[in-house]
């Protein structure tokens, strides 16, 4: 959109603070996107297995795209802010909200030696829905490492946050945790909506480290002067609390607010659903999300090695930037893909084995396998998981279609592969994700409306991906020989797992 096409009327801005980049989504008064603009950067990894970054390279990314998306509307439209971004990730501030160190991000794995022992405490005094948020690179777990390895920083720090808070304390608001992010940290009792001193104290973390908890859609101030002279956004537009980025694109495709399942094909491979009240599942991640008075039970489980899994195969491997397949007729559903079949979890499975130290593994190569079999089966083997997850929850049975998001639903072939793997048809959403929701939580705050009517407008269908009997019942086979991988796995390398 050029700057000459006028937009009237008043804008609001989603920053979605990614893994790899952060993506500016600004919307009108509708709840359409009129315009996006992203910046990439690249976390650290001092230590083979520690994922971290500098928090201010977050808002570098963010002042960058705000430059970018500044080309494409007039910023001085925008009257309110909403962040998200990824899940976990632990940023520790001082009284001045300045960084006490670098942020330990959601796939970081320093701590995989003592996720066991930390779930079979839990276990042991009687918290099993503690024990099931344990694993690497979530809050309880960073803060324990950090009260071990590095007090200095810890004694320095104000406050814990989630990346989506830290950016929203960037533009001018308080401190503070939405109810997303304080339900996944490991510290947090879900029925209770408080934190659990017994853990707190368990893990090294301090009342005072603590953050108030608050609804996504509370107004929490407006942007600074220092903020707008950084970013070209008016000093007088509000702040919202925001949301962890899960969440955030749930609003957009019915998940959240209707109760549709959803999958999302991104850097992880998240499998969604709701639920009205506060629910904690035998299996999944329940977390909590409030907006005005109303709280809901979204369930996660996900697959860590997901699009990550695709980043991974063309970027250290084929160091190619092209995602087509070399071999078009790889593509054709009956293809004879011999006994190739590859196993996802790259970086470890923490939802139904609880094993953060298993890995990823081709198994079936011989002489005739070709790159662009390997990347159907690299495919293949995410929609597997996924459906090892779908088949863990105790309704999926009432699940008669599944909405799909995410960078890798817009591959046609995965999005197949995936319906048939399933045996369920699936339907593709036109969604822009994290970024949309993150704004239309600041349309409806700003302007005094219940976020589900504000989001009503914007859930639309963008087609449908159907399902092939025939390729389902090829699938179902090579799903059985899928489900003895993991074993194999663990007789080999006496894996540990809870």
């Amino acid at each position: 959109m050029d700057m000459d096409e006028a937009i009237m009327g008043a804008l609001y801005l989603g920053v979605d603070v990614g893994t790899s980049s952060v993506k500016l989504t600004c919307i009108d008064e509708s709840g359409k996107v009129v315009a996006t603009a992203s910046e990439a950067y690249e976390c650290s990894e001092p230590h083979p297995g520690w994922r971290e970054i500098e928090p201010g390279i977050w808002w570098d990314a963010v002042c960058s795209a705000c430059v970018l998306l500044g080309e494409k509307v007039d910023l001085s439209l925008i009257k309110g802010v909403g962040a998200t971004g990824q899940m976990h990730t632990t940023v520790l501030v001082d009284a001045a909200g300045v960084p006490t160190c670098p942020a330990i991000m959601w796939n970081d794995q320093r701590t995989i030696d003592t996720v066991f022992d930390e779930k079979q405490w839990a276990l042991a005094v009687g918290l099993p829905q503690v024990a099931s948020f344990l694993s690497t690179g979530v809050p309880a777990m960073n803060l324990a490492w950090m009260a071990k390895n590095n007090p200095a920083a810890l004694s320095k720090s104000e406050v814990f946050l989630s990346v989506s808070d830290w950016i929203a304390l960037k533009f001018g608001g308080h401190p503070g945790m939405d109810y997303c992010g304080a339900s996944t940290t490991g510290l947090f009792d879900n029925k209770k909506q408080t934190w659990i001193d017994e853990v707190c104290e368990h893990f090294g973390v301090p009342e005072s480290l603590l953050p108030v908890v608050e609804p996504s859609d509370k107004v929490i101030g407006v942007v600074s002067e220092r903020a707008s002279a950084e970013t070209g956004i008016p000093a007088d537009a509000s702040i919202v609390r925001g949301t962890g980025d899960n969440p955030a694109a749930a609003i957009c495709t019915g998940c959240l607010l209707e109760g549709i399942p959803t999958i999302s094909l991104g850097t992880s491979g998240v499998l969604m659903y709701s639920a009205e009240r506060v629910e904690l599942p035998d299996v999944g991640k329940p977390v909590l999300f409030k907006w005005g008075n109303t709280l809901k039970t979204q369930v996660q489980l996900s697959i860590r090695s997901c699009g990550g899994a695709k980043e991974w195969w063309y970027g250290q491997i084929l160091d190619n930037e092209s995602y087509d397949l070399e071999d078009k007729a790889v593509e054709d559903p009956f293809y004879d893909m011999r006994d190739l079949m590859f196993y996802p979890h790259l970086s470890g499975e923490k939802v139904l084995h609880g094993c953060p130290s298993v890995r990823g593994a081709f198994l079936g190569l011989d002489l005739d396998t070709t790159r662009s079999e390997l990347e159907r089966a690299l495919m293949e083997g995410t929609a597997y998981a996924l459906r090892e997850l779908k088949e863990s929850v105790n309704h999926s049975q009432e699940w008669f279609g599944i909405r799909l998001v995410g960078g890798g639903a817009k591959n046609d072939f995965w999005a197949q592969t995936l319906s048939n793997v399933l045996g369920i048809d699936l339907v593709r959403m036109e969604s822009s994700g994290a970024g949309q929701g993150a704004a239309l939580l600041a349309l409806s705050a700003s302007c005094g409306q219940d976020l589900t009517d504000v989001a009503a407008g914007v859930c639309k269908r963008l087609d449908s991906v159907e399902k092939s009997d025939k390729v389902h019942e090829i699938y179902n086979v090579r799903f059985d020989r899928y489900m003895r991988i993991f074993k194999a796995l663990e007789n080999i390398y006496e894996l540990k797992s809870a």
